[in-house]
């Protein structure tokens, strides 16, 4: 009986995502996924930054992209950012929630092939740490109007 309860309620609580994704009149789909990471360099690290992210970040989206997980990236630079405040906000377009999931051997595969060891991998985000703060990110999927 309780199990019965308890499946019935399940089912009650997902009528209206079943609802949504059966309304004839819904104007929109569900479109990729966007990690956005905010991101405030340090004094002076603007261009050390930007940098290793050419040399480091660059080379693993690149990698992804080519495996099809991720489809675009971006770096936007905040106009006047106030103290503690991002200057930078990176944007990385996946696919769908699978290749935004991908798991931690892929990306200790990666991590060999593009600086030759985790070991190295680890040590250049620790490195990186004297370069900016992280300040906060979202991840969000995207909406897409239909026609």
């Amino acid at each position: 009986m309780r199990t019965a309860l308890v499946l019935a309620a399940l089912a009650c609580s997902t009528l209206p995502f079943v609802a949504s994704a059966q309304d004839p009149d819904r104007v929109w789909d569900q479109g990729s996924i966007w990690s956005v990471s905010y991101v405030e360099t340090k004094p002076g690290q603007f261009n050390a930054y930007i940098k290793d992210l050419s040399n480091v970040w660059r080379r693993y989206l690149d990698a992804q992209k080519k495996d099809g997980l991720v489809l675009s990236y971006r770096i936007l630079n905040v106009d006047a950012p106030r103290d503690n405040e991002p200057d930078l906000i990176l944007l990385i377009e996946f696919k769908d929630w699978a290749a935004y999931g991908t798991g931690v051997e892929y990306f200790e595969k990666q991590a060999v092939a593009l600086q030759g060891s985790i070991e190295a991998s680890l040590q250049s985000n620790v490195d990186r740490a004297a370069l900016r703060t992280l300040r906060g990110g979202v991840t969000a999927q995207e909406i897409k109007f239909k026609n």
